[in-house]
């Protein structure tokens, strides 16, 4: 019986040590991950602090998000108009998922309008199915296929047709 005991507190002695070195590589790396993080951004010879990092790329940001604005403005004055209002623009957009076949999950397939402001553009479906995927295309005139839409592309189109007759209403107002 006492070589029992001995052998289990050998054992449990060894599982002991194994947690004791886990949990030593464990902090080593917390140290060295929380140095890191001291250092800052730049390496050995910066001894900026992660806030000062932080408020640094902020201020990136902001220059980057002022220059795009002034992009973009000097964009809609070359144009005299916003890219949004321009003539074609592809703008009611409307996405709707669905399970097309039972056996598949998820909602992996598909349909999809793009439609300008009158109603015009295209319904593109993906059918997804357990060994292959398929894409179709169909013209849409006026809110209405060129070719018959399945339930899925028509929901999309309405969809779609609701941004724009919404925008309108806005636009009213």
């Amino acid at each position: 019986m006492a070589t029992y005991v001995a052998v289990f507190a050998l054992v449990l002695a060894y599982a002991a040590l194994v947690a004791a070195y886990a949990a030593l590589r464990t902090l080593a790396k917390l140290r060295r991950a929380t140095r890191v993080l001291a250092k800052g951004a730049r390496g050995e010879e910066s001894h900026a602090s992660l806030l000062e990092t932080t408020q640094r790329h902020d201020e990136r940001i902001e220059v980057v998000s002022d220059e795009v604005e002034a992009l973009r403005g000097h964009i809609e004055t070359m144009l005299g108009t916003t890219p949004g209002d321009a003539p074609g623009a592809l703008r009611n957009i409307a996405l709707v998922r669905y399970d097309a076949f039972t056996e598949m999950s998820g909602r992996m397939s598909f349909s999809l309008a793009l439609l300008d402001e009158k109603g015009d553009g295209v319904a593109l479906s993906a059918i997804a199915g357990a060994g292959d995927t398929r894409v179709y295309a169909k013209g849409v005139s006026a809110g209405k296929g060129e070719h018959e839409l399945s339930p899925e592309e028509q929901q999309a189109v309405s969809a779609a047709l609701a941004k724009r007759r919404s925008l309108l209403a806005r636009r009213a107002s």
